[in-house]
């Protein structure tokens, strides 16, 4: 770099802010270059304009194909219908049985026509299973003297391979495996059913009974919503759903290549030695790959809304006053205002994640799992029953996309109502992510490390020789891995909730020790010192006693936002009958036992766990925001309910800063433990008659709940503390201690526990 370029940044540097007309300058050059590839144009332009087309006029071919090809039908014992409504007409059956008479090829034959070589069974089934017919309908001799039609099956037919079937039983002789064979038997149970009806009707009629006494009243559907609700109704779900998987995908490629495919061309580092700002590239970069992620998406939604028009057009479903005609174009501007900070948020993520890459191929695999994580975020508005409210607003994702269905939908109202809500969630995703996106690009060890040849057997041999005080973050995170999908696991084994105490214990127990054990193993394997990486220092004594006043003062407001979340996301009532027996054992067991299963042991276990290692290993290298929310986020995890998921990342975020102002976990199992064993005795001191006990506590239909005033005199003091932890400030700075980075680095002992 020249002497005039460094003067440049440094004097950039010192203004602190990046420089409008150096983004815009990168901006163009990475729009410049991408727009020169034809890999990009293709993936952006060409494929959405020829994709939809195309799979327009299969979808037209397959129409005409169904159409033209109706389903055949072989009805085996016509001679055995006696004394019965019309089931045929002609060569079909009758018109007042089935809507579309064409849409079966009948074919009947007699009895006896049939069993003289082999059984008509198996002749049925032969012909079943070669394709010779989609469906054989057998009426055995038998059926002839059901008079009174108790033995009859239409649309309920038994299947023979899974219970005993009667003698007058009409079987349908199916394949699964074959959808013609699956729709021929929908239509001819129909039919069955149809007929035997009108069946009972004439036997009815024949006693003297009016078959209409049966069905005293009928009921009609009227669709009162506009023509224009109508038309938006299938196209707000749908389109949202195209388009942002489009703009994700639109974002992960063009990432790829601005980053990766930058190192493997060599010109990432020219870019990196220029006057520009880091900051300055990251926001060049990601306004680009935000462009590329918008343009795809919108092409992608107006080349699928011109070929659906056209093809539900000539497919005859479509046109006014149906659920799949042409969208209203007007709503569907929303859908492009919410796209923008959608697309800037998978811009920025996919930028982040391609910045570990060295390769273009090594980036399209970390890009896959950030799209498995994403899509169900995409996906959970399409489900039945989700719709815009307090708890699906706060969502990432879900909840911009619900935001834009009741816009489309005309529900301005809602709409308007939430939008804080969805803004702030959607800013602070945002925000996080271009941050991690520009962190990603000031450590040098991000971008051009990683790209040695991996062996299993010196990476084991360097796990042993290279060992640290403290976790690496690497380890950390495979840590948190560990616990999170062995806890998973473990929690599909249990079928049922136990019925005693005894059982109780053992399902405490059993998450717990898989929580602590794998933390437990790789600090004794890993690391030099099990205490230092498990954070098990003396705090500065004062500490411990106000740790034990905040989780008394802050049990009030843990309390309240428990209830908070419970309003906004309520628990099923399957789940809080399956929780019911847990709750009456824990009410009925002694005290001593109950304080020490549900307050001491999580309370040591999950702080050894996140606290401790894990903390340890992601506070390096600058990580102090990393550590205290991806801790919180895996405490929270590891809970398994949603709702308590929810307070304990909220809890876990105020441990974690205690964690770090202390440098100590002992604080952290204080707080815990109170916070805990509060909340499995609320009920025991209510009911035990001491008189002090109203004072703080008030019992309600929904249990025991704290007074008012003293929930805010709590408040205060709660406060007062998380202040005072504030001013602690631990020996010595843990976030600045960085890692060995090869195994040729010695690491002395003392020095690295000076600097821990």
């Amino acid at each position: 770099m020249s002497d005039s370029s460094r003067a440049i940044r440094r004097q950039a540097e010192r203004a602190g802010k990046p420089r409008a007309a150096a983004v815009w300058l990168i901006y163009m050059r990475e729009m410049r270059d991408q727009l020169r590839d034809r890999r990009t144009l293709f993936t952006i332009a060409v494929l959405p304009i020829m994709l939809y087309p195309l799979v327009g006029m299969l979808l037209l071919q397959i129409a005409q194909f169904t159409r033209q090809n109706p389903t055949s039908v072989c009805v085996v014992g016509t001679e055995n219908i006696e004394g019965a409504p019309p089931l045929f007409e002609g060569e079909t059956f009758a018109p007042n049985l089935i809507e579309q008479p064409d849409s079966l090829e009948l074919l009947t034959y007699r009895w006896d026509e049939l069993s003289a070589d082999r059984p008509v069974r198996e002749k049925a089934d032969e012909w079943v299973k070669t394709g010779a017919f989609d469906l054989v309908v057998l009426i055995p001799p038998a059926f002839k003297d059901n008079e009174l039609m108790g033995d009859l099956v239409g649309a309920e037919t038994k299947s023979t391979s899974q219970e005993e079937t009667h003698e007058s039983d009409i079987e349908l002789l199916f394949n699964v495996g074959s959808d013609q064979s699956v729709v021929a038997r929908q239509r001819v149970a129909g039919v069955l059913a149809a007929w035997r009806g009108e069946w009972i009707k004439e036997r009815l009629s024949g006693v003297g009974i009016d078959a209409e006494m049966l069905l005293p009243f009928e009921w009609s559907d009227t669709d009162i919503a506009p023509e224009r609700t109508r038309e938006a109704a299938f196209w707000s779900k749908l389109l949202p759903f195209i388009m942002l998987v489009w703009a994700m995908t639109g974002a992960f490629y063009p990432a790829v290549d601005l980053v990766a495919g930058e190192k493997e061309r060599g010109t990432l580092e020219t870019l990196l030695c220029s006057p520009a700002l880091r900051s300055e590239i990251v926001w060049g970069k990601l306004g680009a790959v935000a462009s590329f992620s918008m343009l795809t998406a919108l092409l992608n939604a107006g080349s699928m809304l011109l070929t659906s028009s056209l093809v539900f057009q000539n497919m005859g479903i479509g046109g006014a006053g149906t659920a799949l005609g042409a969208p209203p174009l007007v709503p569907m501007l929303w859908l492009f205002v919410a796209l923008v900070p959608l697309s800037c948020l998978f811009s920025a993520l996919a930028l982040a994640v391609a910045a570990m890459a060295q390769s273009s191929k090594e980036g399209q695999y970390y890009l896959m799992p950030l799209m498995m994580v994403t899509l169900p975020l995409v996906m959970l508005p399409m489900l039945p029953g989700t719709t815009l409210n307090i708890g699906t607003s706060l969502i990432p994702v879900s909840g911009m996309f619900l935001l834009v269905r009741a816009l489309v939908e005309g529900q301005y109202g809602t709409a308007l109502f939430y939008v804080p809500m969805v803004a702030t969630v959607t800013g602070s995703c945002l925000w996080l992510a271009a941050r991690w996106a520009r962190r990603q690009f000031e450590d040098e060890a991000v971008l051009f490390g990683g790209g040695e040849q991996w062996e299993l057997g010196m990476w084991v041999r360097h796990l042993w020789r290279d060992r640290q005080i403290a976790a690496t973050p690497a380890q950390a995170y495979a840590c948190g891995a560990i616990v999170l999908v062995t806890l998973f696991f473990a929690r599909l084994t249990i079928s049922e909730m136990p019925q005693d105490f005894a059982g109780i214990a053992k399902l405490v127990m059993m998450p717990q020790v898989l929580i602590v054990f794998p933390a437990l193993i790789m600090a004794t394997m890993l690391t030099t010192s099990v205490r230092q990486s498990l954070r098990l220092r003396m705090p500065h004594w004062t500490t411990l006693p106000l740790a034990v006043l905040f989780g008394v003062t802050l049990h009030p407001s843990y309390v309240m936002l428990s209830k908070m979340i419970n309003h906004v996301y309520p628990v099923s009532e399957q789940a809080a009958a399956a929780m019911k027996p847990f709750a009456e054992q824990i009410a009925s067991a002694p005290w001593a036992a109950v304080v020490l299963l549900m307050a001491l042991v999580p309370a040591v276990c999950e702080e050894l766990a996140f606290r401790g290692f894990i903390f340890g290993g992601l506070v390096r290298e600058k990580g102090k925001l990393r550590a205290v929310v991806l801790t919180a986020v895996m405490f929270g995890i590891s809970h398994g309910v949603l709702q308590q998921s929810i307070a304990a990342s909220v809890m876990g975020v105020a441990l974690g800063w205690i964690t770090l102002r202390t440098g100590s976990i002992l604080p952290c199992i204080l707080i815990h433990f109170t916070n805990n064993a509060l909340s499995v005795s609320l009920g025991r001191i209510t009911d035990s008659g001491w008189s002090g006990a109203s004072v703080f506590l008030t019992q309600t239909e929904l249990g025991p709940t704290y007074q008012p005033f003293w929930t805010l005199i709590s408040m205060g003091i709660a406060v007062t503390c998380l202040l005072y932890f504030g001013t602690v400030s631990p020996a010595t700075d843990e976030s600045e201690s960085e890692c060995v980075g090869s195994h040729h680095d010695y690491v002395d002992p003392t020095a690295t526990l000076a600097s821990a």
